[in-house]
């Protein structure tokens, strides 16, 4: 809880995402004002003390709607600077965009449900065109999570963002570092806005609290549109480094994502949205918050400048940097599962009934070498059992007859929209912790249901689970896509 010295007699204010580059310098911030809680995925960085009293740093895993629903009690104002590309598991078969969808519906209903008066979201770009990129795309579904369960939502739009530890600055100045000659796509022409950190963390200190006059999405920049090539050419400059700079006539895009991560280092899912941001120029549209940051507003070569370890000729680090060997540490110890796949619901169907159809259609599936047997409620003295008043199932091999899964349907956490079984034995589960779970998560007005497997722990020794279990369940999942797509034709 917070000491007196802390800010009395305010709201509070609660971050999820607050370990990154944008959180852990809006934290502090905030902190000068009111009380925050900073709520991380990582246990390292929750069990790290620090010295801002008024930041209470809290452990969540944001996958848990029950975690969320507990890490926002008490909170005013909310802000969600979440993205799924940090790891989460040691193994994790899931595209971004779909652990995007659990994690913002998820804090979307536990802000519900807690009363929060408003959530402040930052995504990106949205440009005026038919043709949108998968990833920008995603942004714009978070969006319609956060906002489908009656909480005001505040977006604010960035693109670049300059700050130390900012994956889209490192990535141009590996770029620059490491190649004596750039290649360039003909869009390395087009113009953006960056912003820097500075700036965006005065637009949402602005917009926090005051949800009627910030209602909806809000595009933001900096005070100047600069062409991607321009950027370049200004990072070579304050690293002292001669450079040039060739825009091919044609490049595809893939190639110069490729391209980029090899020479960088960086992952795909982090080079992608810029080069996904470079065909078209961004048009920032007039709105009170860009107005409020207008004035002051710190330059490219400036906010670039000051993100810089000049001696070094690299960016200043993330601040995650420090936790991330314990962080990568503790997932390879507990080597847990995490498998997202996103199914299209057939019109008039819920997560409950996809649930019932999927475990009835696994039989049909691995026919004949699995059996899927309904585990019947559990009876005291000839009436349903208190303790267990809902079925589950029990996935068994043909021959021989041995369980290799059994989930037990938890009926206080399910509902019409989202079914939830414990996994709770088998000979394929290590019985260490009741964290496995499989569950059904119906989403963006009943579009989508995921079908996601959490925090599951297997038996098998892990480099033989990755070449058999993994592959089979991903095999399977993929198929019953393919299933339910043809019912909702």
């Amino acid at each position: 809880m917070p000491t007196p010295s802390c800010p009395l007699n305010t709201p509070r204010i609660t971050v999820a995402g607050a370990s990154g580059f944008i959180g852990t310098t809006l934290c502090q911030e905030l902190a000068k004002e009111y009380p925050v809680t900073a709520l991380t995925r990582s246990p390292a960085r929750a069990e790290t003390p620090d010295p801002e009293a008024c930041i209470q740093w809290q452990h969540c895993d944001l996958f848990s709607q029950e975690d969320v629903t507990r890490a926002l009690q008490g909170c005013d104002y909310a802000i969600y600077l979440v993205h799924s590309l940090a790891p989460s598991s040691r193994l994790t078969q899931a595209a971004p965009r779909d652990m995007d969808l659990i994690l913002a519906d998820n804090f979307a209903r536990a802000a519900a449900a807690n009363g929060v008066k408003q959530i402040l979201f930052v995504g990106g770009y949205i440009p005026d065109s038919f043709r949108i990129s998968t990833l920008l795309w995603s942004r714009r579904e978070v969006e319609m999570v956060l906002g489908a369960h009656g909480v005001p939502i505040t977006v604010l739009r960035a693109g670049l963002v300059v700050g130390p530890g900012g994956s889209a600055s490192r990535l141009m100045v590996e770029l620059v570092r490491r190649m004596g000659v750039l290649f360039m796509p003909p869009s390395a022409r087009s113009v953006t806005r960056p912003i820097a950190l500075q700036d965006l963390n005065r637009a949402i200190q602005h917009a926090v609290g005051q949800p009627e006059q910030f209602s909806g999405p809000h595009d933001i920049g900096g005070p100047q549109d600069i062409s991607y090539v321009e950027a370049l050419r200004t990072t070579a400059r304050l690293l002292n480094l001669k450079r040039r700079f060739i825009i091919l006539p044609w490049l595809p895009a893939r190639i110069a994502a490729l391209g980029a991560r090899w020479v960088t280092g960086t992952p795909t899912d982090l080079v992608a949205p810029v080069i996904d941001s470079l065909p078209r120029d961004t048009i920032i549209r007039d709105n009170p918050l860009q107005r409020h940051i207008n004035p002051g507003a710190i330059p490219f070569e400036q906010a670039l400048n000051e993100a810089l370890d000049h001696p070094r000729q690299r960016l200043k680090p993330s601040p995650r940097q420090p936790i991330q060997k314990r962080t990568r540490a503790q997932l390879r110890r507990d080597s847990r599962v995490r498998s997202i796949q996103r199914i299209i619901l057939p019109p008039g169907q819920n997560a409950a009934w996809v649930a019932g159809n999927y475990f009835r259609w696994l039989t049909q599936c691995c026919w004949p070498l699995v059996v899927t047997e309904v585990i019947a409620p559990a009876r005291d003295n000839g009436q349903p059992s208190t303790t267990h008043p809902d079925a589950g199932y029990r996935i068994h091999l043909r021959w021989p007859r041995l369980n290799i899964l059994e989930l037990i349907h938890d009926p206080a956490a399910s509902h019409a929209r989202r079914q939830v079984y414990r996994i709770t034995g088998g000979l394929l589960a290590r019985n260490i912790e009741d964290k496995g779970r499989f569950e059904f998560h119906t989403v963006l007005d009943d579009r989508y249901t995921l079908a996601a497997i959490h925090d599951f722990a297997p038996a098998l020794p892990w480099y033989i689970y990755l070449w058999t279990q993994a592959v089979g369940h991903l095999l399977v999942m993929r198929r019953y896509q393919r299933h339910l797509a043809r019912l909702a034709r």
